[in-house]
Parts: C-alpha cells; sequence; structure tokens
C-alpha cells in the first residue's frame, strides 16, 4: 500500500477594498552631526540626507562615547549648504547642555495613527484571525529605522477594532499585530483596524495615541518611500484565508511660507478751538475745551496757544492716531527741542514738571499745574493707551487734575516721555494731546516757542 499525506491547506484569496491611512506621512528625519558640536551651541549642523527638521520638532542628539543623549527643539532650519558631503544647520530654541560628536545621530520620531479597513472576502470564523505585518525584521525599537516603522512599545490598549467582535483579544510582537475574533465576521463584513488609537467609534478613531514611528526618508525629495504592509484573515487552526499586501507611502511634508509685511501709520490730526476733549474721545474724562482763541485751530504741524494771561489756563490739542499690525504693538514717545522760550529775550516759562530738562525717561514726572499766578507749561495725553497713573485722567485746574510735561534734554542726551503705548496689533489707536501754558503777571511779554517731535514705534 502506498499512502499519501498532505497539510490542509486553504486557496487564500483577495481581501477587497484594503487600505492603510496615516494621520501624517512625513517620514522621521534622522542625520549624522556634520562636526563636533559644543555645549552651549544654539545650532548644529547636519549631513543633507534628505531630512527636513521643522519647527517644534524635538530633536534628539543620541548618546556617544562620553556624551549624554538630550532633546532640544528646532526653532528653523537653514537651505542646504553645498560642500563635502552637503550640509544644512538647524537653530535651536536653546542651547545644547552636552557635546556631541560628529556623526553622532540626530533625529526626530514622527508618529501616526494607521487605519487598516477592508471588506471580508472568506467569512472568518470565531476564534479566527487577522494578522497584519509590517515590512522589516521584529522591531520595537523608539528611533526612526529605515526599514520599517518602529514599533515604539506599542501597547495593545492603543490598538481598536470595529467590528469590536474582530478583536476579542490583541497581541502584538513587533513587526506583527494579531487580532482574534470572538464571532464570525461574514463575508462582505467591513473591518477596521486602529493602530495608534485607544477609543474608536464605528471605525473612526476618537482618542488618539499614535506610537508607530514613520521610516527615515530614503527617496530624492519630492519622491514618495513605498512600504509593503500584509494583511492576513486565518481561521482558527492558523490557515491562511485571504491576503492581501498593500503599499503605503510616506513623503516630505510641504512647507509653506507667506510674508505678511510690517506696517505702521501714524497720524497727527490738529483740533479747533471748542473742541471738547472728552466727546472727541470717550476715554478722556477730563471734559477740557480747547480755548487758545476764536479761529486758533490747531493743525497737524502747529499749535497757537494765543493770548496767554495770568489766572487763565490756554488749552490747544491734537490727536494722535496709530495703526500697526506689529505683535506687541505699539509705543508713542514725545520730546520738545527744549524750554517754552521767548528767543528775543531769553526768558522762558517754567516747565509743568520742574526741573532742568529730563534727567531719565520720564523724570522728572509730569505734574500737575501750579496754582494761579505761577507761569507753567507742557502737554498732557489722554485716552485708553495713556497711563493713567502717571498722567491722571483728570480736567486741568490749577494746582489739581491732569498732569503736564515738557520733555527736553540738554546737551546729548536722548530721553523721552512715554505717552501712550498698547500691546497689541492695533487699527487707529487714538490719543489726544493736550497743550496748556499759563504765565504769571510779571511774565515779561514776548513770543514764546517751543517744538515737539512725537515718535510712533512699533513692536514688531
Amino acid at each position: 500500500m502506498v499512502g499519501f499525506f498532505s497539510v490542509p491547506k486553504a486557496n487564500a484569496a483577495s481581501l477587497s477594498n484594503v487600505k492603510d491611512t496615516l494621520t501624517t506621512s512625513r517620514p522621521s528625519p534622522s542625520s549624522p552631526l556634520n562636526a563636533d558640536q559644543a555645549a552651549g551651541a544654539t545650532q548644529i549642523s547636519i549631513v543633507d540626507n534628505g531630512s527636513i527638521f521643522l519647527a517644534s520638532d524635538s530633536a534628539i542628539l543620541d548618546l556617544d562615547t562620553g556624551q549624554t543623549i538630550e532633546s532640544v527643539n528646532v526653532s528653523s532650519m537653514s537651505a542646504q549648504i553645498s560642500g563635502s558631503p552637503n550640509s544644512r544647520n538647524i537653530y535651536l530654541n536653546s542651547s545644547l547642555t552636552n557635546t556631541h560628536h560628529k556623526g553622532t545621530a540626530v533625529w526626530t520620531g514622527i508618529t501616526a495613527t494607521h487605519t487598516i479597513q477592508f471588506t471580508v472576502n472568506t467569512s472568518i470564523p470565531s476564534g479566527g484571525k487577522i494578522k497584519i505585518t509590517f515590512p522589516g525584521a521584529a522591531s520595537n525599537i523608539a528611533s526612526p529605522s529605515a526599514a520599517t516603522f518602529s514599533f515604539n512599545n506599542l501597547q495593545t490598549s492603543a490598538v481598536k477594532c470595529y467590528p469590536t467582535s474582530a478583536c476579542d483579544s490583541i497581541s502584538v510582537s513587533a513587526p506583527s499585530i494579531t487580532l482574534t475574533t470572538n464571532a464570525t465576521q461574514t463575508t462582505g463584513t467591513i473591518i477596521y483596524v486602529l493602530i495608534g488609537c485607544t477609543t474608536q467609534s464605528t471605525g473612526a478613531c476618537t482618542a488618539y495615541a499614535p506610537a508607530l514611528i514613520n521610516p527615515t526618508k530614503i527617496n530624492s525629495a519630492g519622491s514618495s518611500d513605498q512600504w509593503r504592509v500584509l494583511i492576513e484573515t486565518l481561521d482558527a487552526s492558523d490557515i491562511v484565508l485571504d491576503s492581501s499586501p498593500i503599499k503605503i507611502a510616506t513623503i516630505d511634508s510641504v512647507q509653506v511660507q507667506g510674508i505678511v509685511e510690517p506696517s505702521i501709520t501714524f497720524t497727527i490730526t490738529g483740533l479747533a478751538h471748542g473742541t471738547n476733549i472728552t466727546t472727541q474721545n470717550a476715554s478722556c474724562t477730563g471734559a477740557d475745551i480747547t480755548n487758545p482763541g476764536s479761529g486758533l485751530d490747531a493743525t497737524a504741524t502747529f499749535v497757537n496757544l494765543g493770548g496767554l494771561s495770568n489766572g487763565n489756563i490756554n488749552i490747544s490739542a491734537q490727536e494722535l492716531s496709530v495703526s500697526t499690525n506689529a505683535f506687541s504693538g505699539y509705543v508713542i514717545t514725545a520730546t520738545s527741542s527744549g524750554r517754552f522760550i521767548n528767543p528775543a529775550t531769553g526768558f522762558w516759562i517754567t516747565d509743568a514738571n520742574g526741573g532742568d530738562g529730563l534727567t531719565a525717561n520720564d523724570t522728572p514726572a509730569p505734574a500737575v499745574l501750579p496754582a494761579t499766578g505761577n507761569p507753567a507749561f507742557g502737554i498732557h495725553p489722554c485716552g485708553a493707551d495713556v497711563a493713567s497713573g502717571t498722567w491722571a485722567n483728570a480736567a486741568t485746574a490749577f494746582g489739581s487734575g491732569a498732569k503736564y510735561s515738557n520733555p527736553w534734554n540738554t546737551g546729548v542726551n536722548g530721553y523721552y516721555a512715554t505717552l501712550a503705548s498698547y500691546s497689541q496689533p492695533a487699527s487707529a489707536r487714538k490719543t489726544e494731546v493736550e497743550y496748556a501754558g499759563t504765565v504769571a503777571a510779571t511774565t515779561p511779554a514776548g513770543t514764546y516757542t517751543t517744538v515737539f517731535t512725537f515718535v510712533a514705534t512699533g513692536t514688531f
């Protein structure tokens, strides 16, 4: 008698509609240092092997003889620098703590969640299996590989499926993941397997926990790297029912850049005689009314306080407006050419803030106008962007209320008075500047003058 023995074997068919969708297809950048890097460095040089590090990447510098592994955030990366080999500079958000040798690997692990979907061709019995095998040798390393998706200590809790009966139990043994069913998965059933997910709803991940690390770049920039993933269904005896290899691709991310040009617009507008400052700017509470004299309206470049007399305060005003896209807003400062002086006689009207010119920024501090009969001159800003603690958002009156200053410098000093500031991009932010003067009965006759310069600086 002649006996023939055979091992049971199914004719494996192909699964239908098989695909693996990654949350990111970006390759993991990994490149050796092109030169020794000293502790305290804020940039490193790497060999340009096609790896692209992006801002906010956490770059890992591997340990080496006498070195310590460390992680540092990337701020930006330079264009290719010609040489032998070609290189690139990576700029860091903070300085290196340790020294690192030329040739030390610098890498960032790019993790992705995989959503694998297929349609059952041959029914999978209860106790059957779904097996997913990634390329390359078994590996669970936590850094990028050039040959496979590193499993990076993937836990079974981060593998989900739908229908849930398709994964009664799960095992992970890199480079494979095996799911065991507890109910028959009939022909035509669409099965979802989510790798790097802790919660799912009808096949869609609702709580991501990406673990698998994308491989490093192999092909040239702009060309994808392809990877073979095998999807198999098996019966309870591990006989293959259906089998389909699929290809997934990783490819460089596309960095998009646009420039918003910095801008700042500063305007000075004169206010007319008889203007109520509070009506002009609701953030000014003093309700001062300009009173230089009928017809003496302020312009953008000229302010006439009119006839000054003992016991009266003459007020004129301008409106300053700033628009800027500076991220941290703007500051308006002011200086004058000197005392409010009569050039013909050399006699001046006392600065409201006293002293002999500025001795530091905003020093001497602005002060209220003195009691009637005392000469004084200065400017007073009001508005939402003015520091009321410095300038007092109040009415102008003798001995109380709004504070004034004449901010001029002696010698080569470059001090100034801060009128207004705003810490965000601004659109037509307005500040009213009042000019005020009063004299004593003995103040010599004549024409008194000074010149103010206002500077609006955007904080970009």
